[in-house]
């Protein structure tokens, strides 16, 4: 099956194969209407911008749809989400855009036009973009993110005071803070969680329903629901999440963080103001991980740490998991 990184060479290669005889009489006949048709670029990169425009947002008469819907339409390598994905695309936005963060794949971007922060995940081989870097281009949405196309007009520019940069780098430096918590493979639950910001430990109780008005009786009440609710817990959560409490599990209960690059983390300060739930965020917020500090020889590395308390029990859960997903793809 074709995943979200494929698609743009899939819709190319369906766009070449379907289209190269009426290339010249597309560009005749459609140029005029490009957006970008002015742009001082390189013949390779405005040739790549066009071919961008046409393919995800030109909606060719004879069909009622663009190219790549069209694709999206008759290929038999498309889940159902990702068809759907696909007809997101001509939802375009173009404009110029501030860098307010990146993490991992995600990159936070304003709209200096609209003040809308937006998701946006970069492409395999795009190079990293720091706070205060101004694009100019156009993104569309893609799921619960949204990605770029075409070519970038990228530029660095002096310190902008934005509110939002500044919120975002006190939210990263709050974030690291506690992300150097010292842990130690027998670490409890509760002596973690009593180092944590009340907020957290707020934002929790509001997802489990707990109503305690004492910290200490917040946190035990946290950990006595996840004991004793963890199946409809485990149950609930995305297959990716599952996949990170079984990788760790796999390796002791506890990995280096560096083993789940591929897996997104945008945990901010803030928990109740963040828009979208990442893979290890979602675990973390639920008290399942969490990430600190750990010390291996006479080094000291970041590592994910699932709770003591609750990881037999989460080995029964992930292996039944794991074999009714094996069963039911037989």
């Amino acid at each position: 099956m074709i995943d979200e990184d494929d698609v743009p060479q899939a819709v190319f290669d369906y766009g070449r194969k379907n289209y190269t005889k009426r290339s010249q009489e597309l560009y005749e006949k459609y140029v005029e209407e490009f957006p970008e048709k002015n742009w001082d670029l390189p013949d390779e990169a405005w040739q790549k911008n066009f071919l961008c425009w046409l393919f995800y947002e030109k909606i060719l008469p004879e069909t009622g749809k663009t190219i790549a819907e069209e694709f999206a339409e008759q290929s038999t390598e498309l889940t159902p989400e990702m068809k759907r994905n696909i007809l997101q695309i001509r939802n375009m936005i173009r404009s110029k855009f501030v860098v307010i963060s990146e993490k991992g794949d995600i990159m936070k971007i304003k709209d200096m036009n609209s003040k809308i922060i937006y998701d946006v995940k970069k492409s395999d081989g795009n190079t990293m973009l720091h706070p205060n870097t101004m694009i100019t281009g156009r993104i569309h949405p893609f799921g619960d993110h949204y990605r770029t196309t075409g070519y970038l007009l990228i530029r660095t520019t002096p310190l902008i005071l934005d509110p939002d940069i500044l919120l975002h780098a006190f939210e990263s430096d709050q974030v690291e803070r506690f992300e150097n918590i010292q842990l130690r493979k027998s670490s409890m639950f509760q002596s973690i969680m009593n180092k944590y910001p009340s907020h957290w430990i707020d934002s929790m109780c509001n997802q489990y329903h707990i109503k305690q008005k004492v910290k200490k009786d917040k946190i035990r009440a946290i950990e006595n629901t996840l004991m004793s609710d963890l199946p409809r817990i485990i149950q609930g959560l995305p297959t990716k999440c599952k996949d990170v409490l079984r990788l760790c599990m796999q390796n002791g209960g506890f990995v280096k963080y560096g083993m789940l690059k591929g897996y997104d983390d945008d945990l901010g300060f803030f928990w109740e103001e963040q828009s979208r739930a990442s893979t290890i965020g979602e675990l973390r917020q639920k008290g399942l991980l969490f990430v600190g500090k750990m010390g291996f020889g006479d080094r000291n590395y970041k590592i994910a740490f699932i709770p003591v308390e609750i990881r037999d029990d989460l080995k029964d859960l992930l292996g039944s998991t794991q074999q009714t997903s094996q069963t039911q793809h037989v």
